[in-house]
């Protein structure tokens, strides 16, 4: 990819997997002053890269929050609190309000929309990682 493009500065990579590998091959090569890497990382497998420099920043959803959003949302439809509809709207206790819309990208499922992900950097990712 580097070879290929050589004005790249900046590596997306939508999966922990290839943020990790991308970040590795950055650093392995020497390039992390030149090519950054970004993307969806898990702190414990980005950490060494995120204070290196080669991926100086990524997010995640927290996984507490996605678990706490998944089982307000679960006990709501199997206690039947909720019925599952577009439009239907419901609080999430600490989280607050949630609602229930079509995915666009699939026709006929539905989804819900849990917020921002968690940004890491330098500042937190150690903290993070353990």
């Amino acid at each position: 990819l580097v070879d290929k493009h050589p004005d790249l500065g900046l590596i997306m990579s939508p999966t922990t997997v290839g943020i990790q590998a991308s970040a590795k091959a950055m650093q392995d090569e020497g390039l992390c002053d030149k090519v950054k890497v970004s993307g969806l990382g898990l702190p414990s497998e980005m950490v060494s890269y995120t204070m290196n420099g080669c991926a100086p920043e990524f997010a995640l959803w927290d996984f507490r929050d996605l678990g706490y959003l998944t089982y307000f949302t679960a006990y709501g439809l199997a206690t039947g609190q909720l019925k599952g509809e577009i439009g239907e709207t419901f609080t999430a206790g600490r989280m607050g309000d949630y609602a229930i819309e079509a995915d666009p990208g699939r026709e006929g499922a539905k989804r819900i929309l849990m917020g921002p992900f968690t940004v890491y950097n330098k500042d937190n990712v150690e903290a993070a990682a353990k």
